[in-house]
């Protein structure tokens, strides 16, 4: 492998930490419009004794809302590569009493499980940190029974613009090309390889405002989000720029009473 392929594959090696994807959870859920969870069970319709894997199952939000939409005869594993947020995710089934397994495992390498084991497969913003998407779609393949389905949800080239805006203009340069790249590679990368692999996709949009009241809860948004981390690696500069993003959320909320940021998600739901 010649040394540029290298750098591009290590740059998508990130792993989320437990206190700064519970910080969007969390603003996610209280400042929210709409529920994502009704919008993908809307879309992936599960049948009750399925066995699903979730791809990068985080601290197991995605687990627990498809794990109690299955009876006695399903159950679901959810694999990540983070201790941390597997263990809170353990905790959440076994207080919900969720069937759900959960395992430490990079998607990028072969699964310990046989062909066809799986009715679903899912991801939710994970698989697009993937260095190879090709090997990671044809391993999906091998993992689904036939006419199992992939259901993936991740960000289109719009998502948050609002907000990516904001942070352009307080940094005062362009945004970093990683950062860009992942938010179109669901677009560019891994829907012509679902189209490709699997049969009938179908593609669905969920808008979302998220209404910010404070400068604080945008704050808090912003500290745990990678546009922040992957615009520079100097603590007094990431200062600079969390200063910087208070002045200019407070003068936004002054005017109108709240700063909102539209999410916008791709729901890819396809067959093998």
């Amino acid at each position: 492998m010649n040394k540029n392929m290298n750098k591009n594959l290590k740059k998508w090696g990130y792993e989320e930490t437990g206190k700064k994807l519970g910080s969007r959870i969390d603003i996610h859920k209280n400042f929210a419009e709409k529920d994502i969870d009704a919008w993908t069970l809307g879309m992936v319709k599960i049948n009750g004794n399925e066995k699903i894997l979730d791809l990068g199952c985080g601290d197991g939000k995605q687990v627990m809302a498809f794990g109690k939409k299955l009876t006695e005869g399903g159950k679901i594993v959810g694999c990540d590569i983070s201790n941390e947020l597997l263990e809170k995710a353990r905790k959440s089934a076994k207080k919900n009493s969720i069937n759900a397994s959960f395992l430490l495992h990079d998607i990028d390498r072969p699964f310990p499980f046989k062909d066809g084991e799986f009715d679903i497969v899912s991801s939710f913003f994970s698989i697009y940190y993937a260095k190879n998407p090709l090997n990671v779609m044809l391993e999906i393949k091998r993992l689904l029974k036939e006419g199992g389905r992939l259901f993936v949800a991740g960000p289109t080239p719009n998502n948050t613009r609002e907000f990516w805006e904001l942070h352009s203009k307080i940094i005062n340069r362009k945004i970093p090309q990683v950062c860009l790249d992942r938010r179109a590679r669901i677009h560019d990368v891994f829907l012509p390889l679902i189209r490709k692999y699997f049969k009938n996709t179908k593609i669905s949009i969920f808008k979302n405002i998220i209404h910010f009241p404070s400068y604080e809860e945008l704050i808090r948004y912003y500290s745990s989000s990678l546009l922040l981390e992957e615009s520079s690696e100097d603590k007094e500069e990431k200062k600079m720029f969390l200063d910087k993003m208070k002045k200019e959320a407070g003068k936004i909320i002054k005017k109108n009473g709240v700063f909102d940021m539209e999410k916008e998600v791709y729901g890819i739901l396809a067959f093998k």
